[in-house]
């Protein structure tokens, strides 16, 4: 790593730590208010969003098994495919634009899919990793190359494969309390853990670069148009990656802990246990 990366993330831990949200209902002068949005979908247990360049918009929904996506264009959200039969579909992640990768836990795999959303072939832990016979993965990354992170929460661990989906080798999470959400950027992985409210960054071989929070009601991080996105009850603090604390999107009224955002500075789709919102800043 260079020094200009490891400067640029201590800046980011230090201003991250400075701006700290002790109260996720509270509302600081750089929070806008969002008019009350009515839902556009409802979903039984909605876990993750991710908006494809081509504006097609991807959610799990662990309750139904479904992965639904919808179209997105300059005046309209509607419905486009469905893929039904996932058990307990969690986090997914949209692999170098193409085809799309699915975590279920309860199935202990991860589900690939081609850009058609047709079944390709399914990528899990072999047999002979040591104590891997849990494998329960709950969120997934990925990188330009197509190399997936697989997040194992229970465990403790991210899996590393390759583009082919075969096993490379797992970093152990040893400070973390329960690690719920991963992403990865520029060589770094994001991962919230719920358990001790913070965000841990890591190396992609898995050094532990810096540790940012405490966030009540951590539930989720994201990068979006090279800003960072993390989720708190119902709050998202927005930060740029220079670590300077840009503000905060809060519902004016409650909708619901949020789960997920997608999208990009101008249009934000924000994703709770049941409903999807859509806020736009352009008129």
């Amino acid at each position: 790593m260079g020094i200009g990366k490891a400067v640029f993330l201590l800046l980011l831990s230090l201003a991250l730590v400075i701006v700290t949200c002790r109260d996720s209902n509270a509302q600081p002068s750089d929070t806008l208010l969002l008019p009350y949005m009515e839902p556009l979908w409802d979903f039984d247990d909605a876990r993750s969003a991710e908006l494809r360049f081509d504006g097609t918009l991807f959610i799990t929904d662990a309750g139904t098994g479904n992965l639904y996506t919808f179209l997105l264009d300059t005046a309209t959200v509607k419905p486009g495919q469905l893929v039904p039969g996932l058990r307990n579909p969690d986090g997914l992640t949209l692999v170098m634009e193409t085809y799309t990768a699915v975590a279920s836990p309860t199935a202990g795999e991860v589900t690939l899919l081609d850009e058609e959303l047709v079944y390709m072939r399914d990528v899990s832990v072999p047999s002979w990793v040591p104590d891997a016979d849990t494998f329960q993965p709950g969120d997934i990354t990925s990188n330009a190359f197509g190399e997936l992170f697989i997040l194992d929460g229970l465990a403790g661990r991210v899996y590393h494969f390759n583009a082919n989906g075969a096993y490379l080798h797992h970093i152990e999470l040893k400070d973390m309390i329960s690690p719920a959400r991963i992403v990865y950027y520029e060589e770094s992985l994001f991962i919230a853990d719920p358990g001790s409210g913070k965000l841990h960054v890591l190396s992609d071989s898995g050094h532990e670069l810096a540790t940012i929070g405490t966030f009540p009601e951590l539930s989720r991080v994201r990068i979006l148009d090279d800003t960072i996105w993390i989720l708190s009850g119902g709050v998202a603090h927005i930060f740029a990656m220079t670590g300077e604390h840009i503000g905060n999107l809060k519902p004016e009224k409650p909708t619901g802990a949020l789960r997920d955002v997608a999208g990009d500075g101008n249009q934000v789709f924000l994703l709770t246990h049941g409903s999807l919102y859509f806020w736009s800043s352009t008129p």
